[in-house]
Order: C-alpha cells, then structure tokens, then sequence
C-alpha cells in the first residue's frame, strides 16, 4: 500500500511554487511536490575521467621530466654524465623534482581516498571544485600552507619542530630508490632492501618523537602506540622483502624487477607477498592499525597538537607513504614495470634521437612507467577499501596477530625462499 505523501511544513508553504535556482552546486529536490532536500549536482562520467586522467598524466609527466628530460637536457648544453656541473645540478634540481612528485602523489591518493570512501560510505566525495572535484585538494593544500603554525607552551620546541621533517623525510627517502622504469631510478645501490627497512624504521622514530615532546598525554599515547606497532610489524614486514631477496639473490631492486621478467615473485613468494599486504597497513598507520591516531580515543594521537605545515608535513607523509608502499608491493611482488608488450604509439610515429636519446627509449619508458602506476593504483585501492571496511584492532588483538601468526609466517616464507632459491641456482 502506498504511503501517502508528507504534509508540508509550515514553513516551506510556498516553495513548491518557486523556480528551481540555477546555481552550480545545488539544487532543490522536489518529490510529489513537496521540498525534500537538496542534494549536490554530480558531475558527467566524461569529465570524472578527465579529471583522473589528467592527473595520471601529471605523474607521468613528472617522472619522464626528472628521470629523463633533466638528464638529456644537461647533456645538451654539454654536462656529460659523471662530470661535475652533471652531478652538482642533477643532484639539486633532481630532489626538487622528487619532491614535487611526492607531493603530486600525495595530494591525488587523498582525493582517490575521499572519492572511494564516499562511494563506500554511500556519500558524495569532493564534487565541485575542477571536473569531478579533482582540484579540491590542491585548494586544500592551499589553505594549509595559509594556516597559522602555533607551539603549544611546555613542548621540547626542537623535537617538536623537527619529528614532523623526520617523518617526512623518511617517505622522501623511499621515492630515491624505487625504480619506475630501467634507469628511472635515483640510487640504484646494491642494498636497497635494507635501505628500505632503515628508511621506514626512521619515520616510526619521528612519530615517537612528536609525540613525546608535545606535552601532552594523548600525543604521548599516539608516540607509544606507534612504537609498539613498529616493533612488532617492522620484522615481519623485514622478513618479507628479505625473503624475496633471498629468493631473487640481490638486495638491488633494479635486479628484483629484472628477475620476474617471465613470472612474477607474487606466485613462488605469496606467503611473504601476503604479510607484506598486513604489515604495510600497520606501517602507513591505516585502518584497521591506526591507534597511533585514533580519533575516537586519542583526539589525533601523535599529532594533536600540531598545526599549520607541521601538521601538512605528516598528513603528506602518511598519504605518500599510501603510495610507496604498494610501489614496494609491486617491486617485489608484481613485476615492476614488466607489463603486455604492446606497440609504442609514440615510437611508431616518430622515432627521436635527441641529445643522446636511443630511438625511442623516452616511449617505451613513458609505458613501463605508465604500467608501474597502474599497479600501484591498484595497491592504494586495495588499502583504501580495507580502511573503509574493517574497524579497528585493539591493541591486544595487534600484538597477537604479529607475535602469533605474522612472525612465524614470515620465518616459514624465508625458510621457503631459501629452497627456492636453492633449487633455481642447482637448475
């Protein structure tokens, strides 16, 4: 039986009767002519693609510039690779490179996450401000930097100035190794697997620190959490990448990538690939291992007393580090850049040997990274959706759930590694 219509209120007598605004953001939503709400204007599919793609193509861009157009165009104006000027300019203007790149990537994980949380949530995301409400987070980065950067009185006034540059630093640091495409790579060294580890171990070190010098109890319980937390998940999560390492036989992430040119580590490796995919939500702080900030206990945890850019710097490190954690993923696990072979558009059309180029090389690079970054995509989705699904653990569930289960996993996956490896070099 239908249910018959709402009397109007008092208040809203009239309106029925009153033209539906032309505005851009809202407009009113009548229902057997009656006012029930106003809901926002979406934008077309089209222009959602637009907007996604356009920043696709700016990370693409980024990388092609800092990896290859920086180095082709010193080699133009005559800086051979190894001399000095080559050197003194590639390793400053590289790093700002880098930087912005970082940025670039932390800035479109957050619009992704607030995008594919409304979708979970049954709620619009940002809508309004560029297509499909893809520049609202540059507009909010803007109004960060505009924010004022207040101490509290009764913090240690170094450390609290320092730790959020110290988190910051440790995700900046991981984007030095991570290999795009051949020779899309900062530091190519022999360790980059440690190097991974010591990295991301120092970005826990931050946090503890931020949360110990601003005095107050809540960021000391956030800095203590997340200490815990990176004492228990940070040896499985070690574990894991050395297994592969193990099993590739190099610590070289160019070399990892290189091995699983005909099957990818994901297959022989899952059980290490699995405690990865845990252990990297506890290292990035994500739901449902978030108790270094959880709102609902600790206001902010760590960063409850931070503002301006010092709060910007761990909100762009957390989000980079929503990043390059599946970038990790897909180094050791997924094949790198390895993707189908198909036929390079650009090459087909014009073959350039520009300032030392090798015909075609920016093209097939531009595709090995274009596949790197979709697989990565598809890590962050996969982390976003856990976050958007799972409550949080209790502490107690956390530890039980390293201790018991991950760290002995983990021993049983490098134990693994290691007849593999065995048998790959008897073979």
């Amino acid at each position: 039986m239908r249910r018959a219509p709402r009397a109007k209120p008092a208040s809203l007598q009239g309106l029925s009767s009153m033209p539906i605004p032309a505005d851009r953001h809202f407009r009113l939503r009548m229902e057997n002519n009656i006012l029930i709400n106003s809901d926002p204007r979406k934008s077309g599919v089209f222009f959602a693609v637009l907007g996604y793609a356009t920043l696709f193509g700016a990370t693409l861009a980024v990388l092609a510039l800092m990896y290859q157009g920086l180095p082709a165009l010193l080699r133009a104006l005559g800086a051979e690779p190894g001399s000095f000027w080559f050197t003194a300019v590639f390793g400053t203007v590289g790093p700002v490179l880098a930087f912005l790149f970082v940025a670039v990537t932390a800035l479109i994980t957050i619009l992704m996450l607030r995008k594919y949380l409304g979708k979970i949530q049954n709620r619009f995301g940002p809508l309004h401000n560029g297509p499909s409400g893809s520049f609202q987070t540059v507009f909010d980065a803007l109004k960060l930097v505009s924010k004022e950067d207040f101490t509290p009185k009764g913090v240690e006034e170094t450390i609290f100035t320092l730790a959020p540059a110290l988190v910051f630093v440790s995700a900046f640091l991981l984007m030095a190794i991570i290999p795009f495409a051949p020779g899309w790579v900062f530091a190519d060294i022999e360790i980059g697997t440690l190097f991974i580890i010591a990295a991301g171990t120092l970005g826990s070190y931050g946090t503890l620190l931020a949360g110990w010098a601003q005095n107050n109890k809540f960021g000391l319980l956030g800095g203590l959490r997340a200490a815990a937390q990176l004492v228990s998940y940070e040896v499985p999560l070690s574990i894991s990448l050395l297994s592969v390492a193990v099993y590739a036989g190099s610590m070289n992430l160019t070399e990892i990538v290189e091995s699983q040119r005909a099957v990818w580590n994901i297959i022989p490796m899952f059980i290490p690939f699995v405690i990865y995919l845990v252990a990297g939500l506890a290292e990035i702080k994500m739901t449902p291992f978030d108790l270094p900030e959880a709102e609902s206990e600790l206001v902010a945890g760590f960063n409850t007393e931070y503002s301006g850019m010092r709060f910007g710097f761990f909100f762009v490190a957390e989000f980079a580090e929503l990043f390059l954690l599946p970038a990790i993923l897909v180094v050791f696990f997924l094949g790198g850049w390895h993707g189908p072979n198909l036929p390079i558009i650009g090459e087909l059309i014009l073959r350039p040997d520009i300032a030392g180029f090798r015909e075609g090389e920016i093209f097939r690079n531009l595709q090995y990274a274009a596949w790197f970054l979709l697989k990565s995509a598809g890590g962050v989705f996969f982390y976003m959706w856990v976050r958007g699904t799972l409550p949080r653990f209790r502490d107690d569930q956390l530890m039980e759930l390293c201790w018991k289960l991950l760290i002995p996993l983990s021993l049983l996956g490098l134990l693994i590694a290691a007849v593999f490896r065995i048998v790959r070099v008897g073979l």
